[in-house]
């Protein structure tokens, strides 16, 4: 309010008083200007139409209209204008019924010019007090403002993710965000940009914010021809769609067109997921939860995608299980260098788990896969030099952090690795050192349950026991120990899941005393043998001895 003037009309019929209180006070001095002056209240009705004063010190008794009427009138035009009244002493009741009535205040004649000061600057602090209110009013409206997009998104974010109670004031709410949607007879559809996170790393800000905005107006001016909707961005890399349907054949055609715009009109490839037509906004996250899913099948497509769950929902969903003897297979194709044998066998994997009639659900699928992959490294590190299995490592920190994944590529991945497994192989089985520490390690994993000691395997190669232990670790990356230890609980690990009796497998595998198996088995894997038995129960099936699954 600094600065701004606060603007007061004087009406008397007297004109000495009115030239006496315009001109005889320094008005400026207390940010008041005088914006007219007069002697009736007509012209003084004149002046508050053309000039909207903030206080009005007008007589009660004038011709042809009254400080009364003026007040009255005054009011119907600016409610805010204050009215102050100056009233002979016959009109003192007169006045404090005005004031009752919405006049601000009233000075009784005969008054000081100090009189008309004091109560002119408490109508001018009332005035002030009000517009910097309304500003303040008007402030916290433009927030609300340009706040409602965010807020629009937080509460449809909230209804489709975590659903809630319908709201019987439902109706003022969406008003309230602006969201143009008819409450009931929803789709949930979820949007995936394949390049997305690849591509904010390499590019600017301003580029990103581009892409961002261009992607999301392709999809409102594609949306926009058939049906109510509203778009919002819940990730980087993912959009939400709830729009009204209406056709059984509204959502694909939708998707597709939505497909083909964002790939005509922008450089990235967009997957559609698509939930079923629900009834109520309760089941808002019923729709989104099998859009979600729906989405998770574009692992099979590679993208470029539209899959609907009302689709997939019609296959049988199985969850897949490890495939045991292939991966026997495929373990000593790399061990043994056999890249034809390699490729062959992992072929026959990826058939015998994504079968084209009944595809299992990704989240099964890519788990078993990196163990796979990880199986795959295991192999051969136990053939290599520590140093050699890092390129191997990589490629599995590859396939881990790979944004776009599909079953093709992971297939690809695959392939590489046991292509490089079977290289270094081969060039490792030139070398006579490594050979004859594998002697050790193939007659360390033949005969876990014996009393294996770097002494009695030195002599079994001729060596020293400081020699070949220093040889041991070189070759293999871990003490001589270490590496019993290790396949003692591997091998261990494999009985558990077979279902053999602990104090089976500990005697099996070397301890005599279950006991100390069981410290050390959970000292190795952070696990009791009984609690590792139970976390396998829970990822694949545990097989007993008559080759029953559980």
């Amino acid at each position: 309010m600094k600065g701004e003037m606060i603007r007061l009309l004087v009406i008397d019929d007297i004109k000495s008083v009115v030239d006496g209180i315009a001109s005889q006070v320094p008005w400026e001095r207390y940010g008041i200007r005088v914006i007219g002056k007069c002697l009736n209240g007509e012209e003084g009705l004149s002046i508050v139409k053309s000039l909207s004063p903030d206080i009005i010190l007008t007589d009660i008794r004038m011709p042809k209209l009254d400080g009364l009427s003026l007040a009255e009138e005054t009011r119907k035009l600016m409610p805010r204008c204050k009215v102050v009244l100056m009233s002979g002493y016959d009109d003192f009741e007169y006045a404090q019924r005005a004031v009752r009535l919405g006049a601000f205040d009233f000075v009784t004649k005969p008054f000081s010019l100090e009189d008309i000061l004091e109560v002119v600057l408490k109508a001018k602090n009332a005035v002030e007090h009000e517009k910097s209110h309304l500003m303040h009013l008007q402030k916290l409206e433009q927030r609300k403002k340009e706040s409602i997009p965010l807020l629009r998104q937080e509460y449809l974010s909230l209804l489709v993710q975590s659903g809630g109670n319908e709201d019987v004031n439902i109706s003022n709410r969406w008003d309230f965000f602006g969201i143009e949607l008819k409450p009931q007879d929803f789709v949930v559809m979820l949007v995936t940009i394949e390049e997305f996170t690849e591509h904010k790393i390499n590019s600017p800000v301003g580029e990103i914010e581009l892409a961002h905005f261009a992607i999301q107006n392709v999809l409102e001016e594609t949306i926009a021809n058939y049906t109510k909707f509203v778009v919002f961005r819940e990730t980087l890399d993912r959009y939400v769609i709830i729009y009204n349907v209406f056709s059984t054949n509204l959502s694909s055609e939708l998707a597709d067109k939505c497909r083909k715009n964002i790939t005509n009109f922008t450089k990235f490839t967009p997957s559609f997921g698509i939930g079923c037509p629900v009834k109520q906004i309760v089941e808002l996250s019923l729709s989104y939860q099998q859009a979600h899913t729906a989405l998770k099948y574009r692992f099979y497509t590679g993208g470029n995608s539209v899959i609907s769950y009302e689709d997939i929902s019609l296959t049988e969903h199985h969850i897949p299980r490890y495939p045991s003897k292939r991966a026997k297979e495929l373990a000593y194709a790399l061990q043994t260098g056999d890249k034809a044998k390699m490729i062959e066998t992992l072929e026959q994997i990826q058939d015998e788990l994504a079968h084209s009639d009944s595809l299992p659900n990704p989240r099964y699928l890519v788990p078993l896969l990196y163990g796979l992959a990880n199986m795959m490294v295991r192999s051969v590190a136990e053939k290599l030099a520590y140093e050699q299995v890092k390129p191997l490592e990589e490629m599995l920190k590859e396939l881990q952090n790979e944004t776009n994944l599909s079953l093709q590529n992971v297939y690809t991945l695959l392939k590489k690795i046991g292509s490089t497994s079977c290289a270094l192989v081969q060039e490792h089985s030139k070398s006579h050192t490594y050979m004859v520490i594998e002697r050790v390690t193939v007659y360390i994993q033949q005969n876990l349950s014996a009393d294996l000691t770097v002494n009695h395997c030195a002599k079994m190669i001729y060596l020293s026991e400081s020699y070949f232990a220093h040889l041991f670790k070189k070759v293999t990356g871990v003490s001589f120990n270490k590496y019993v230890t290790r396949e003692r609980i591997e091998k261990a690990k494999e009985m558990l899941i077979q279902n053999k009796q602990v104090q089976e497998i500990a005697s099996a595998v070397g301890y005599k005393e279950r006991r100390y198996f069981s410290d050390v088995f959970k000292k190795t894997t952070g696990l009791t043998p009984s609690e590792f038995r139970q976390k396998m129960e829970k990822t694949i099936p545990i097989v007993n001895e008559n080759n029953e699954h559980h």
